[in-house]
């Protein structure tokens, strides 16, 4: 059971932060953060297979991003851009008091994290970063235009092919209607198997609310699709240590786009895992196992 604690936001946002284990400054603390449409329950497998094999050797703790979950959810659009998530990673690990803190994200959690790895703001906070099937979206907007082979065109193919309920999410109340009838969550847990091994695996579904669906929709509606129609000559760089899982059967952020935003440092790796887009319910020993192997490279960096 997490024990849960409040951190003000710069604009005054209360976000739920929940330490699964208690905070010893002198261990790594790795901290991990949820996407959409989850809050940071999305996270309770991953930290039980932690406690289960590394007893005592990290802290633990998830948060609740704003418009999710036990935090605020803020009304305007605006309140959800980049900046405000990045300035809100680096609230919660100033309020943690532990020094550098090594990241775990999934899907918009790692589209976040990726915009505060490459912010100097946030950066000499982070040691290491462990990025799940979420991408850099400036760096989307390059692998989108990186086709110069059949092949290649065939993955870029995939990848905007994927990316259709994008479209549908930037409609102005369908998706709210979708989903408050319940017809968008069935769709979604439907979704959500595609991946999943047949024997064996979590399968315990996520608690979510309607709430959590629906204000999450500001993410996509602040940030898209601007970075990835205008990426920019110049993409941002990184001095953290980054590893990429890579699902292998993510059909919404494609393994070749994983790969390639993957390869924003120098250092970083790259690891295909089986599963699908929600690997971390579906796989949370492989998640764990990877992400102690990772932190444990890079305490001391």
């Amino acid at each position: 059971m997490a024990t849960t604690s409040s951190v003000t936001a710069s604009d005054g946002a209360a976000l739920a932060v929940h330490r699964y284990t208690e905070l010893d400054a002198a261990r790594p603390t790795i901290l991990a953060i949820h996407g959409w449409p989850d809050n940071h329950h999305l996270w309770d497998p991953v930290a039980r297979e932690l406690e289960e094999r590394y007893a005592g050797r990290y802290n633990v703790v998830a948060y609740d991003v704003r418009g999710a979950g036990e935090s605020s959810r803020p009304a305007r659009r605006s309140d959800y851009a980049f900046a405000q998530l990045v300035s809100d990673i680096g609230a919660v690990i100033d309020s943690l008091g532990v020094g550098r803190v090594h990241l775990l994200a999934h899907d918009w959690g790692s589209i976040a994290a990726w915009a505060a790895v490459t912010d100097d703001a946030v950066m000499a906070k982070v040691a290491s970063f462990t990025s799940i099937s979420g991408p850099h979206l400036r760096y989307a907007g390059r692998f989108l235009r990186s086709a110069r082979t059949p092949r290649a065109v065939g993955q870029v193919a995939m990848q905007l092919l994927g990316s259709l309920y994008i479209a549908f999410f930037l409609c102005p109340g369908v998706p709210e209607l979708a989903f408050r009838s319940r017809i968008g969550v069935l769709v979604h847990r439907a979704l959500e198997r595609i991946g999943r091994p047949r024997t064996g695996g979590r399968r315990d579904p996520t608690p979510r609310s309607i709430g959590d669906y629906v204000t999450g929709l500001k993410l996509y509606r602040a940030n898209m699709p601007g970075p990835m129609l205008s990426p920019g000559p110049v993409l941002p760089q990184t001095t953290v240590a980054v590893q990429t899982l890579v699902p292998r059967r993510d059909v919404f952020v494609t393994p070749a786009l994983q790969r390639f935003t993957g390869s924003i440092p120098h250092g970083g790796r790259v690891i295909p895992i089986e599963g699908g887009h929600w690997v971390v319910t579906s796989r949370p020993e492989v998640i764990a196992e990877l992400t102690a192997e990772w932190v444990d490279r890079h305490v001391n960096a």
